[in-house]
C-alpha cells in the first residue's frame, strides 16, 4: 500500500510521455532576431519501418551570412505518435545546421522547423 503513489505516478508519467508532442529547441532566439527559415516536413509511415529525413540550413546551393541563434522543431502529432529531432551539426552560433528527423517504428512524422538568427555585418 505504501508504494501505490509511486506506481500511480510512474503510470501517469508514461501516459503523459506517450500522449504528448515532442518539441525540440536549441539555442535561445531574442525578440530582435529574424526568422531565417521555416519548413514543414511531413513523411508518411511505412509498415514496420522507421522513416527519416535530413534537413539542411541553408538549402543546398545557397549561402548564408546570418548567424543562427535558435532552432525550434515543433511536433504536430499530439497523440504520442510523433518522432524525434536530432541536431547533428551546426546550429546556434553557426551559419549552418543539419537536423535529423526520425519517426517511431511504423509511424510517420509531421514537424515544423523554424530557424532564427541575426545578420552579421562584416
Amino acid at each position: 500500500m505504501k508504494h501505490l503513489p509511486i506506481v500511480v505516478l510512474a503510470i501517469l508519467s508514461v501516459f503523459v510521455y506517450n500522449t504528448s508532442a515532442r518539441n525540440f529547441t536549441w539555442g535561445n532566439p531574442s525578440p530582435f532576431d529574424s526568422i531565417l527559415d521555416r519548413a514543414i516536413v511531413i513523411k508518411k509511415s511505412k509498415w514496420n519501418r522507421v522513416v527519416t529525413e535530413h534537413c539542411y540550413y541553408p538549402k543546398e546551393g545557397l549561402y548564408n551570412s546570418w548567424t543562427i541563434t535558435g532552432i525550434r522543431v515543433t511536433d504536430q502529432y499530439t497523440n504520442g505518435k510523433g518522432g524525434l529531432a536530432i541536431l547533428l551539426w551546426g546550429g546556434p552560433g553557426y551559419k549552418k545546421a543539419k537536423i535529423l528527423l526520425k519517426s517511431r517504428m511504423g509511424h510517420g512524422f509531421h514537424f515544423i522547423i523554424e530557424i532564427y538568427g541575426y545578420r552579421d555585418f562584416e
